[in-house]
């Protein structure tokens, strides 16, 4: 098939009319506008580039059969460099469409497109887009009938895109369907074979517009007719009758629930955010079974056991009535950043402990080193650090019973959680009953100092658990305060000792408490992230600023990969900001997702018709001379081209007006 110069001439001139019109349009929308040439850099030619793309057209006769009389081949060539998005949609990119008429009687024609390529997204590889880098032909069948003097007329909507910019391309076809000669045979033509697979792709793409409407309600009961509320209040839930998979748990009555929590409780004992705790509790008092004195090894033993049964009630019941008080979920306390964190960093400081970095009196999960053992405020704090841990697990019949007891008196979720914590605190208070069961435990030996290490890695482990429920962006502060909690722990075990004076250690240990508390505060304190405010750009929006205020205008689109490249590196909060501030800029956005003739006659007076392009228009005389940014560009050249475009102005001649 050869090209016909004339024809080709007239598409690319077509465009470049219909650019010149609509800024003609663009000035009577908003008559304060300057005209396009005005808007230009002194010795910038207006006349936008060429479109990156080819169209071609072509008539073929058809074998008799269902489509019958002709064909219309439209064929399109993407420049070098360039592709086009095709009409099978993808996980990025805007698909190809078209509007065809025949001529005068108005009917709609079908067009077929074939599916495309699929090639990764150069920006966000983990996408795929369909796209046509060649020379590809959509087929448009036209009806045996048409009468005398019809011609196929309409636009091809394609958008194309490089490795820098992106362009949107409406192209007009109008096309006579009146030949002199007979048009060729298309069974005859090498394409031939691709008619039946455009047709495929097409009733595919068409099949998959009606198979995800935009809200799947068909399958939902209708609303109730009740379900606005216009006392500003949120809607009232729908009555549900949910059905539990095993109702033998189900829990109608504070008997069953106080038995199944007692049950839950001791449960807990084994849970992986517990059992590291608990493992090294048992561990410090198998040092104790090694008195050679009975009496005082049972006094030992039945002091430390009730004073960590104690730390497990006490938690239970302040949990209780705080979860009864606030209307929280069991477990809901860890959506508190500060309060995960905190535990976090705590957990780190015990596992530092436990491989000997550092000696923490207060609570201190390792073997002691005299038969007298531990404080009893160690074994109360400890017991309480074991049950905290517990919070996030959710261990068997734990939940049909916190799902009936949170929603009844208080008085009721004590007793319920007393009972929880009765069972969790058991072990113990057999132990403080008959201290004589621990002649039952294996005797103490250097074995335990491999268990107090094994079991610090159980408690690192822990402190990853408690990381992934950290929200992503407060990971990083996280290990930073991680990181804080490991030199303090080393500050604190390398340069204190008992020889040394109570009031060095004091300061010493202090130091490294304040350093830690200081950078946790920190890594836990909600930061409100910077936020730019955009103005969407309409015509008299525009108007109304132009030549008032410093502008920034940038266009963008959906479609357009290069665009969201930008507004995630160049176009953000921590670039935008201070520049916002120093030149007390207005930021707009043009977006061109869907047809604006207002936008692109902006556009093409600032000599382009490819985005991304941003433009900064400077308050006062030098509105008509912007300073434009086409393609893609880096935050440093964003920064030249303001300092380019603005110094002359100064903030105060910027100012915003007041609201």
């Amino acid at each position: 098939m050869t090209r016909h110069p004339l024809r080709l001439f007239t598409c690319l001139l077509i465009p470049c009319i219909l650019a010149m019109l609509g800024a003609g349009a663009m000035a009577q929308i908003a008559p304060d506008l300057p005209a396009a040439s005005s808007l230009l850099p002194p010795g910038q030619n207006a006349a936008p580039k060429a479109v990156p793309v080819v169209l071609e057209t072509s008539l073929f006769t058809l074998p008799p059969g269902p489509d019958g009389g002709r064909l219309a081949v439209l064929l399109f060539t993407p420049a070098p460099g360039w592709h086009a998005y095709g009409h099978m949609p993808g996980d990025t990119g805007q698909p190809a469409s078209a509007s065809l008429r025949l001529l005068p009687a108005n009917v709609p024609l079908p067009a077929y497109f074939p599916e495309g390529r699929q090639k990764p997204d150069l920006f966000e590889p983990e996408k795929t887009a369909n796209i046509h880098d060649t020379p590809t032909r959509v087929f448009v069948p036209l009806p045996p009938d048409a009468a005398k003097g019809s011609r196929l007329a309409g636009t091809l909507n394609l958008f194309l895109c490089s490795a820098t910019s992106c362009w949107p391309a409406a192209l007009p076809v109008d096309m006579p369907l009146d030949t002199a000669t007979a048009p060729p045979s298309a069974e005859t033509q090498p394409w031939w074979p691709e008619l039946d697979a455009a047709k495929a792709a097409t009733a595919k793409v068409a099949a998959m517009a009606q198979a995800a409407p935009d809200a799947p309600t068909e399958a939902l009961a209708p609303a109730p007719a009740a379900a606005t509320d216009t006392t500003g209040e949120s809607p009232a839930a729908p009555a549900l009758t949910p059905r539990s998979h095993t109702p033998s748990l189900e829990v109608a009555g504070l008997v069953k629930a106080a038995l199944l929590a007692f049950l839950a409780g001791f449960i807990l004992n084994f849970m992986p955010c517990v059992l590291p705790v608990v493992s090294l509790k048992l561990s410090s008092l198998l040092a104790v079974c090694g008195h050679e004195n009975a009496a005082a090894r049972h006094r030992i033993l039945r002091e430390h056991n009730l004073f960590f049964a104690l730390g497990v009630m006490v938690y239970f019941l302040a949990l209780s009535l705080f979860l009864w008080l606030a209307g929280m979920a069991w477990g809901q306390i860890f959506q508190s950043t500060a309060l995960t964190l905190t535990l976090t960093v705590v957990l780190f400081a015990l596992t530092m402990s436990l491989f000997g970095v550092f000696h923490l009196p207060v609570i201190d999960l390792k073997m002691p080193g005299k038969a007298a053992g531990d404080s009893r405020t160690g074994a109360f704090l400890t017991g309480v650090l074991a049950t905290l841990l517990a919070t996030p697990c959710s261990g068997p019949f734990l939940g049909g019973v916190l799902a009936w007891t949170l929603l009844q008196p208080l008085a009721t979720v004590m007793a319920v959680f007393t009972c929880l914590g009765l069972g969790m605190a058991l072990p113990y208070i057999l132990f403080a009953i008959w201290p004589q069961l621990a002649r039952f435990m294996p005797r103490p030996g250097n074995w335990m100092v491999s268990l107090e290490q094994g079991m610090g890695f159980l408690l690192a482990a822990s402190c990853i658990y408690f990381l992934t429920i950290l929200p992503a962006d407060r990971l990083v502060p996280a290990l930073l305060a991680l990181w804080t909690t490991a030199l303090a722990a080393w500050i604190w075990g390398r340069f204190t000792n008992l020889s040394q004076s109570g009031l060095h250690r004091f300061v010493v240990r202090g130091a490294a408490v304040l350093l830690v508390v200081a950078v946790t505060a920190f890594a836990a304190a909600d930061r409100e992230p910077p936020r730019l405010e955009w103005t969407a750009w309409t015509p008299a929006e525009f108007a109304a600023r132009h030549g008032r205020e410093n502008l920034l205008v940038t266009f963008t689109a959906d479609w357009c990969p290069t665009c969201k490249l930008l507004e995630r590196t160049v176009l953000v909060p921590d670039t935008l900001g201070p520049l916002v501030e120093k030149y007390g800029l207005t930021l707009m956005k043009a977006d061109l997702t869907s047809q604006s003739p207002e936008a692109m006659a902006l556009l093409a007076a600032l000599g382009s018709r490819s985005i991304p392009l941003t433009a900064l228009f400077p308050a006062g005389a030098g509105a008509s001379a912007p300073v434009v940014l086409r393609d893609l560009y880096t935050g440093a050249a964003l920064v030249e081209a303001m300092d380019e475009a603005f110094d002359a102005a100064t903030p105060t001649e910027a100012k915003k007006p007041s609201p």
